[in-house]
């Protein structure tokens, strides 16, 4: 009899062990995800895997990600600062996307997309640097026009990456 009520306390405790391991588990999961997010509340094509991966493209995405945060997370009394937020929020899912696309390529073709995509990413972080300061009411300028200069770039990016995405398919002879 007592080995039977041992047996079930230590039966009860594994399974109470377990159903927390499985809730901490996915709380973890459910975080991770969050965090990958570039916009607050948008879910990322980022790989999860990508939170703390020393991939160059990863760092990339983790440096759009920490840029908008950053926006984020200066207050501001311009009336005008929301809707300029939503731009940059839209121009990073952009950025970010075209990101997790070029970690698709064929390795021989990263070298060039990445340092166009590092590039972007400066300018990038330029572009909210200049809006935190404003923002901070520490300068007045008008950033719409690195906006539009980052918007056009990404734009090339992309069709730079449908170029490739349509060049000649391996096994396919190529002639000029």
């Amino acid at each position: 009899m007592i080995l039977l009520v041992l047996f079930l306390i230590v039966a009860l405790g594994i399974g109470a062990a377990a159903a927390v391991a499985l809730l901490g588990g996915k709380a973890v999961g459910r975080n991770a995800q969050k965090q990958n997010q570039v916009v607050a509340g948008t879910p990322s094509n980022a790989p999860a895997n990508w939170f703390g991966s020393h991939e160059p493209e990863a760092k990339l995405h983790r440096r759009v990600r920490d840029a908008v945060a950053g926006l984020n997370a200066t207050p501001s009394d311009d009336p005008a600062m929301p809707e300029i937020v939503a731009s940059v929020e839209r121009e990073a899912i952009t950025l970010d996307d075209q990101i997790v696309a070029a970690s698709n390529l064929a390795d021989r073709l990263k070298p060039d997309v990445l340092a166009s995509l590092t590039s972007a990413v400066e300018q990038f972080e330029d572009i909210t640097g200049s809006l935190i300061t404003r923002a901070s009411g520490l300068d007045s300028g008008n950033v719409q026009s690195e906006l539009d200069a980052l918007s056009e770039r990404l734009d090339l990016l992309a069709q730079a990456r449908a170029e490739l995405d349509e060049g000649p398919q391996p096994g396919t002879a190529y002639y000029d």
